[in-house]
């Protein structure tokens, strides 16, 4: 796995292991092995899925529930509940998701 890759994926890990529910990043296929190992060092959980020929959608999370969550979430986000919800996932305040609700609703 290219050292950019590792950076950005140590990166993911230390925030979720220091409270963000759940972070992704694209990834090509022929690292999932080595990035999932990778995660493990970091005791934390990851999950894969398809994103496009080639590449997948590389979540790390920490806690259980969290997978349940990340399984159920649209692939792209409509309502101002999906929008929260992802809003959560990554780990946003409250108040950076209503602005972002704000401003997406003037532009709309």
């Amino acid at each position: 796995m290219p050292g950019g890759y590792k950076a950005v994926l140590a990166n993911y890990c230390y925030m979720v292991q220091r409270g963000k529910p759940a972070a992704s990043m694209a990834l090509q296929e022929r690292y999932i092995e080595e990035a999932s190992d990778f995660v493990d060092g970091y005791k934390l959980n990851a999950h894969v899925e398809t994103l496009s020929e080639g590449w997948v959608t590389f979540w790390v999370y920490k806690y259980e529930h969290i997978l349940e969550v990340i399984k159920s979430m649209p692939q792209a986000p409509k309502t101002a509940f999906d929008h929260w919800v992802l809003g959560k996932l990554f780990g946003y305040e409250e108040a950076a998701i209503a602005e972002f609700l704000f401003v997406k609703r003037e532009h709309s």
